[in-house]
């Protein structure tokens, strides 16, 4: 009996992980004309915050306006192996499979400071590409299973600027005690890390873009 009941136990906790690998839709953009909505990130970042219709997080959709072509932006978000010297948190990047054209596996290695508490993590993401225009990733092995996220691109026409979106969740609900388990007791904390990493990224994308244009 107590065999059975950790069995379904297990099987529960395995249900639960698998709910959680949202499949993320980002931001309707049809009908919006990219110039308005470039005048309005002029007055700086914004986010988005999708909720479930019992209030948990759905994902944070984090947006920029760079100053850079649509092609540079891509090159910078494809640019795995150098995300340590530019994204925030990362110490190791790489490509570990190109499955084809519009499909590859990274492993990221990151370390990120909640309270005092230092977690490093290691995991690997599937990428699917849609080439200059979006990239949705979704957890392939390693730890934070049920993460997802990706990326939609709009440049904005008879400019050399780039409209960003990221769409991120992060499932920090999936870490070992202690950190998993304030996580799962605070909602909110949740979303809110969530928020904060979907920004940096956002951040360090959009500085790492106008960079390499002003090095050109």
């Amino acid at each position: 009996m107590l065999k059975k009941s950790r069995y379904f136990l297990f099987l529960f906790f395995l249900l639960a992980i698998n709910a959680s690998a949202q499949k993320l839709s980002g931001i309707n953009l049809e009908g919006i004309d990219p110039a308005q909505l470039a005048r309005l990130f002029e007055q700086g970042n914004m986010v988005l915050v999708k909720t479930n219709p019992d209030g948990t997080l759905k994902e944070v959709v984090a947006g920029a306006l760079v100053n850079a072509p649509l092609d540079v932006v891509w090159e910078v978000i494809n640019d795995y192996p150098h995300y340590p010297e530019f994204m925030p948190q990362t110490t190791a990047e790489k490509i570990v499979e190109k499955k084809s054209a519009t499909q590859l596996i990274t492993e990221q290695t990151v370390e990120i400071k909640i309270w005092l508490i230092k977690v490093h993590l290691t995991y690997q993401l599937l990428h699917k590409l849609e080439p200059k225009r979006k990239i949705r990733f979704t957890h392939y092995a390693g730890d934070l299973p049920g993460t997802s996220g990706g990326w939609d691109l709009l440049p904005v026409p008879e400019t050399n600027q780039t409209i960003i979106f990221y769409l991120l969740y992060s499932n920090l609900a999936s870490l070992s005690w202690p950190v998993g388990s304030i996580m799962k007791s605070q909602p909110d904390f949740f979303t809110a890390v969530n928020v904060s990493t979907a920004t940096l990224v956002v951040k360090a994308v959009k500085k790492e873009s106008e960079k390499r244009v002003q090095e050109k």
